[in-house]
C-alpha cells in the first residue's frame, strides 16, 4: 500500500519535492526521508491523505487515476477492519409478531456493518460532507470510509436539484468503498444554542427524517435475495444538539407507524444503531416499552475481516506468544484515560484544577497541585477506582487462551499499562513485564536511594476512611505518604518524569530480555507478537522494539497490531513481506474473535 499512498499524498499536495529530501537510517533501522511525508508512520500518511481530501471541494473532479489509487487504498484498509455481520445482531422478538420487519440494536462504528444494504448518514443541508478533518462526526467518518466519490455524487446531486437538501428529507447515494451498498443521507433538525427542549416542529421533523429514510430504502434495490436491511443512526443527537432521551422515542415511533402502514414492505430489517453507552441504555428502555424487550448483550454479533483471518492462521501456527498491551486493551474494559466521561464520574471535584481526562494529570508536578492533600487525594481516589473495576472477559478470556494454548514457558505479556490488570486477572508474574512501572508501588521522587520503594496498599488502606465524599481531598494530612528514609514527597511508581524508579520492576525486564532472546536465538520457534492497543503517545516503550524484533526474527516473527486508528497500522513494508499485519477494530471483538477461532 505504501506506494499508493505516497503517489496520492504527492498528486494531492502537486509538490514532489516533499518526496527529495536526503534519507538517513533511524533509531530501528528503518530507511526515512528526513523532513519529508516518505518518513511519516504508515498512520500518519494515512491520516494526511483523508485530511487532505477532506478540505477539498469537489467542484474540481479529481482524475479518474488518482481516484482508482485513492480507492484502492482505503479498499484495503477496509480489509484491515474488523467488520460486524448484521445478519447475527440480535433480533428483538414480540409475541405474536406485528411488524413486518425484524428491529435490532446495536453499538458500534456504523461504517463497519456488512450484510446492510444501506447505513445513514446525519448530512449538512449542503450534502457535501463535514470539511473539518479533526471533526468526528458521522457525516466525516462516513465520507472518509466511502471516499471522495461520495462527495462528488452529492455535489452532482446538489447542483442539478435544488442546492441543498431540506430538513425532514432523505437521499440516496452509493456506499462506494464501504461495506454497505448504499448510503440514504438525511437532515435532522438542529437545535440552538442554550434551547432549552426542541420544539413541536423539530419533533415532526425528526419524525420526518426516519420516515423519508424509509421511503428512500425502499425505492433502493435489495442487497441479498432475504430483502434489505437498514442501519439507522441517531439524526440530530450529535452537533445538532437534540436530547437523546427525547429523539429515541420519536425514532422508533416513526420506523414503527412506517411499518405499520406498509405491510408488504421490502425492508426486512431495521438496526437502530448508537455509538456511547448512555444512548445505547436509552433505546434499551424506549425499546422495550414501545416494542419487544432488547435480547441480553451478552450474545455479540459476529465478526469477520481479511486481516483478521490472516491473524488467526498466523496464531494457530505459533508456538510462541508475546501479548504486548497498551492503553487500548484497558479502554476496550472502560480504563479510558482519554475519556472525559469517567473522569467526570470519578473524579467530579478534581474538574476544578482544570483536569477533564486522567492523561491530563500524567505530566503534572508538585507545585501543579494546590496542596498535597488535594494531590493525594487525587491519587488515593484513583487507586480505589482501579482496585474496584470489575473482572472482564477479555482479560479473562485472553488469558484461558494462552494457559490452553501455548506452553506456560511460550508466553509473555508485556505492558506498558500501570493499572495491573494482568495480575488481577491471574496472570503468571513470571510471565509479565511492565517497564512503565506499577501502581501496586509508591516512591521516592527524590530517589534518595535505591530501595525507596514502597507497596501502596497499606497507604491506600489507611487513606480510604479520610478521602472526603465531597472534596475528594485526603483530609489527614497524617495519611500524606512520605518516604521513610528522607522525609520526602513520594509519588505513583510509574514512568511519569526522570524520577522514575525501575528498582521494582528489574526482575520483569530480565525475564522479559531472556525471554526475547530465547525465541531470537532458537530457529525452532514460530513466534507471533500480539500488539494490543499500542498506539503512538509512547512508541519507543513498546511499539519500535516489536517492529526490531519482527525484523531480526528472520522470517520466524510475525506481527499482529490490533486496536483502533494508529493503535493498528503496521509498517508497509513489513506488510509487504508478510511479517506483520493490521487488525483495526474494537479489542473486545478482536480477542473474541482469536479466541473462537485461533
Amino acid at each position: 500500500m505504501t506506494g499508493c499512498v505516497l503517489s496520492v499524498l504527492q498528486a494531492l499536495l502537486g509538490d514532489s519535492h516533499y518526496f527529495q529530501s536526503p534519507r538517513h537510517t533511524c533509531h530501528h533501522g528503518h530507511h526515512h526521508g528526513v523532513e519529508s511525508i516518505e518518513s511519516m508512520e504508515a498512520w500518519t500518511q494515512y491520516r494526511l491523505m483523508r485530511q487532505l481530501l477532506c478540505v477539498r471541494h469537489p467542484r474540481e473532479p479529481l482524475d479518474q487515476a488518482l481516484l482508482r489509487d485513492i480507492e484502492q487504498v482505503l479498499l484495503e484498509e477496509r480489509a484491515q477492519r474488523v467488520l460486524i455481520d448484521a445478519a447475527s445482531i440480535p433480533a428483538l422478538t414480540p409475541s405474536p409478531p406485528t411488524l413486518p420487519a425484524t428491529l435490532r440494536l446495536w453499538q458500534g462504528d456504523i461504517t463497519t456493518l456488512d450484510g446492510v444494504t444501506a447505513i445513514t448518514n446525519a448530512a449538512n443541508s449542503e450534502m457535501l460532507g463535514c470539511f473539518q478533518p479533526a471533526h468526528r462526526c458521522i457525516d466525516n467518518i462516513i465520507h472518509a470510509r466511502a471516499g471522495p466519490r461520495l462527495r462528488e455524487e452529492c455535489f452532482r446531486l446538489m447542483k442539478r436539484g435544488q442546492r441543498q437538501l431540506p430538513i425532514g428529507q432523505a437521499c440516496a447515494t452509493a456506499g462506494y468503498c464501504l461495506p454497505a451498498s448504499h448510503i440514504i443521507h438525511t437532515v435532522g433538525p438542529q437545535l440552538d444554542a442554550g434551547q432549552p427542549a426542541p420544539t413541536p416542529q423539530q419533533r415532526n421533523q425528526l419524525q420526518q427524517c426516519y420516515e423519508a429514510i424509509l421511503d428512500a430504502a425502499e425505492a433502493l434495490p435489495a442487497s441479498d435475495q432475504q430483502g434489505k436491511t437498514i442501519a439507522l443512526c441517531g439524526i440530530s443527537t450529535g452537533l445538532f444538539a437534540f436530547p437523546v432521551e427525547e429523539a429515541a422515542p420519536l425514532a422508533v415511533g416513526a420506523v414503527i407507524g412506517w411499518l405499520q402502514r406498509h405491510p408488504h414492505t421490502t425492508i426486512t430489517n431495521i438496526i437502530f444503531n448508537t455509538f456511547l453507552d448512555p444512548d445505547t441504555a436509552i433505546y434499551q428502555q424506549v425499546l422495550t416499552k414501545m416494542y419487544a424487550p432488547v435480547p441480553s448483550l451478552a450474545a455479540p454479533p459476529q465478526v469477520h475481516g481479511n486481516s483478521l483471518s490472516q491473524a488467526k492462521a498466523w496464531l494457530s501456527a505459533a508456538d510462541t506468544i508475546v501479548v504486548s498491551c497498551g492503553a487500548g486493551i484497558s479502554a476496550a474494559i472502560g480504563l479510558d484515560y482519554t475519556s472525559t466521561t469517567l473522569f467526570q464520574k470519578h473524579f467530579p471535584a478534581f474538574k476544578k484544577y482544570r483536569l477533564r481526562r486522567l492523561y491530563d494529570t500524567f505530566d503534572r508536578t508538585l507545585r501543579d497541585w494546590p496542596s498535597e492533600n488535594v494531590r493525594w487525594g487525587f491519587y488515593f481516589t484513583h487507586l480505589a477506582m482501579v482496585r474496584r473495576w470489575p473482572r472482564s472477559t477479555l482479560y479473562t478470556s485472553l488469558l484461558e487462551w494462552l494457559a490452553s494454548t501455548f506452553a506456560s514457558d511460550h508466553v509473555h505479556v508485556r505492558t506498558s499499562n500501570a493499572d495491573g490488570q494482568f495480575r488481577a486477572h491471574d496472570l503468571p508474574e513470571e510471565q509479565l513485564s511492565t517497564p512503565q512501572g506499577q501502581y501496586a508501588f509508591l516512591q521516592c521522587l527524590k530517589n534518595c536511594r535505591p530501595d525507596a520503594v514502597f507497596p501502596s496498599a497499606p497507604y491506600l488502606e489507611a487513606a480510604l476512611p479520610h478521602l472526603d465524599p465531597v472534596t475528594q481531598a485526603l483530609t489527614d494530612a497524617d495519611q500524606i505518604p512520605t518516604c521513610r528514609f528522607c522525609g520526602g514527597a513520594m509519588s505513583i511508581c510509574v514512568r511519569a518524569g526522570d524520577w522514575f524508579n525501575q528498582r521494582p520492576f528489574e526482575t520483569g525486564e530480565e525475564r522479559w530480555h531472556h525471554f526475547r532472546e530465547n525465541f531470537l536465538t532458537d530457529r525452532r520457534r514460530n513466534v507471533v507478537i500480539l500488539e494490543l492497543g499500542v498506539g503512538l503517545s509512547t512508541p519507543g516503550v513498546l511499539r519500535w522494539e516489536n517492529e526490531e524484533l519482527v525484523e531480526q526474527g528472520e522470517g520466524r516473527v510475525r506481527l499482529v497490531r490490533a486496536g483502533l486508528g494508529d493503535a493498528a497500522h503496521v509498517p508497509w513494508e513489513l506488510e509487504a513481506e508478510q511479517l506483520a499485519t493490521s487488525v483495526e477494530g474494537d479489542l473486545q471483538d478482536v480477542v473474541r474473535a482469536i479466541v473462537a477461532g485461533s
